[in-house]
């Protein structure tokens, strides 16, 4: 199997947060942390808090513009896909 190598940058002023993380390593455990990091964020199927944030205000307007909820829907009733409630479960909510 072959070792491959991908370079990037990082600003020392707007990726701080980044410094101080990859600073937390050895040399040698970086690369570690890095695919761990990496994974940990594939695994979240692209949903960002950011996300969730924005669904939860848009629920907000519609609430505040007089929207009816359904309160007779079944508790399981689910109109996301399963592997979006999948993600959104990921995020420990």
């Amino acid at each position: 199997m072959a070792t491959l190598t991908y370079s990037f940058t990082i600003d020392n002023d707007r990726d701080r947060d980044l410094v101080r993380f990859l600073d937390g390593f050895s040399r040698r455990q970086r690369s570690e942390a890095i695919r761990e990091t990496l994974r940990a964020g594939m695994a979240r199927g692209g949903i960002t808090i950011g996300d969730v944030y924005q669904v939860v205000k848009e629920l907000e307007r519609k609430l505040s513009a007089g929207v009816v909820v359904n309160q007779d829907a079944p508790a399981d009733c689910q109109d996301a896909p399963a592997d979006v409630l999948a993600a959104l479960d990921g995020l420990g909510l």
